[in-house]
């Protein structure tokens, strides 16, 4: 065997096993635990989506990435299963992580949930087909 097909054969190895890791560690996290490989500011919208404050916004607000054909009801369905336990559709979907990362920024500049709705609704709105049926959050127009 020549070291061109050991490379190609090793390289093949550690992609298949990046996959699973991906695929495998997402689902056996136990509740509240966030796989090692999301790192950075997605980090950061995971840890938030589970705080009380981030999970009271995020369950207010619809997802518009077309996620609601998978189940979810709003955005922190993209984040977080009911039981607690990590769901990795936010890592894989930038629309969903998009409204959590607004969603957080807005919510640490002061605004309501009402605010952080109008606007994640505006931007979002050519896509308003594909969002979650999330109901609006009371004492908003």
């Amino acid at each position: 065997m020549d070291s061109t097909k050991i490379i190609a054969s090793v390289v093949a190895l550690a992609f298949i096993g990046g996959i699973a890791y991906f695929f495998l560690s997402s689902e056996t996290s136990a509740p509240g635990v966030i796989p090692d490989y999301v790192t950075g500011e997605t980090r950061e919208v995971y840890e938030w989506a589970k705080s009380p404050e981030g999970k009271a916004i995020l369950e207010q607000l619809p997802c518009y990435c077309g996620c609601k054909f998978e189940g979810h009801r709003h955005d922190r369905d993209c984040f977080w299963r009911d039981d607690g336990t990590f769901d990795k559709h936010g890592i894989t979907c930038s629309v969903c992580l998009d409204i959590g990362k607004k969603a957080k920024a807005m919510t640490a500049e002061g605004k309501t949930v009402c605010e952080i709705r109008k606007a994640v609704d505006d931007f979002y709105s050519p896509n308003k087909h594909l969002a979650t049926n999330t109901p609006m959050p009371e004492g908003c127009a």
